[in-house]
């Protein structure tokens, strides 16, 4: 391990690679039950013999680029969870969130079974960016009578944890996890530590960036991954609206052709001289 490092460099939990170094792997399976504890209000014994599902893509993610975005967990009875950090925010977030969480749900539901056997899913969504559905820092949605309030079934949870609304008062226990997660201040990790041991650990594994060569630069690797990401959904939006730009400007030069035909067919000429002078097929000016 180098033991010399630069102190200006800052690094923050909610790049990917340190993301899934603090809650996605064995070493640290304390850290992410006193997390995921505090999100979801399950007591840390429901964690006991708790399965980290894809623990083992990790190490080579960043390397060759390939491999999920977040981490998979199995909890003894069979309820699963699924973490996910999203420093950018689509408006189909949602929408992939639940689809995600659907296939956790019938994963292990084998021909046979019986729906009874079917396991919960919680979904934990923590964003960098403004979860527009709601001014909440934690929004917790359930499938729920509309008026009533009544929950159908606990099959389907998921959490929204946004970082943007974070206040730096008052902090309770779930949002001290959250700006530990957030800030990119090595002072202000350490501040939060104090008299919480797990934080502590946490902090210390944060620390490793700072003086390991190889742990920086799969940090590095994770934010030039997302950044190439980012670009490509960019460049397709980008595409996108082009070609509908473009496709919009041709059915607009159509529309004008067909509405001079009609006019040029009330002074009589011959549909070939009308197709001539608009463009159009001797069909389109037929059909007018």
């Amino acid at each position: 391990m180098s033991k010399s490092h630069n102190s200006s460099m800052r690094f923050t939990a909610r790049n990917d690679y340190a993301f899934k170094k603090l809650f996605g792997t064995e070493e640290n399976k304390d850290i992410m039950i006193e997390f995921l504890s505090l999100v979801t209000l399950l007591s840390k014994d429901d964690f006991d013999d708790v399965r980290i599902e894809n623990s083992e893509q990790i190490p080579r993610f960043y390397n060759d680029k390939t491999g999920r975005l977040d981490i998979k967990i199995r909890l003894r009875d069979g309820r699963k969870i699924d973490v996910e950090m999203q420093n950018t925010y689509f408006d189909y977030y949602p929408k992939r969130s639940i689809f995600y969480c659907s296939k956790l749900i019938h994963e292990h539901f084998m021909s046979g079974f019986q729906y009874a056997q079917l396991k919960k899913c919680i979904a934990i969504n923590v964003l960098n960016s403004p979860f527009k559905l709601s001014e909440k820092i934690h929004s917790i949605y359930q499938i729920r009578e509309t008026e009533e309030q009544t929950l159908l079934d606990e099959l389907l949870e998921i959490h929204f944890l946004d970082l943007t609304k974070l206040q730096k008062e008052s902090l309770t226990s779930l949002e001290k996890w959250l700006m530990f997660i957030k800030t990119d201040s090595k002072e202000e990790r350490s501040m939060l530590a104090q008299g919480n041991p797990v934080m502590a650990k946490a902090n210390k594994v944060m620390d490793i960036f700072y003086l390991d060569e190889q742990e920086r630069k799969r940090y590095e690797a994770a934010w030039e991954y997302e950044s190439d990401r980012l670009s490509m959904i960019s460049e397709s939006e980008r595409k996108g609206l082009e070609r509908g730009k473009s496709l919009g400007l041709a059915e607009g030069s159509r529309q004008k052709a067909l509405e001079t035909a009609k006019n040029l067919l009330q002074f009589g000429l011959s549909v070939q001289k009308i197709a001539q002078a608009t463009g159009l097929t001797k069909e389109d000016v037929e059909a007018l």
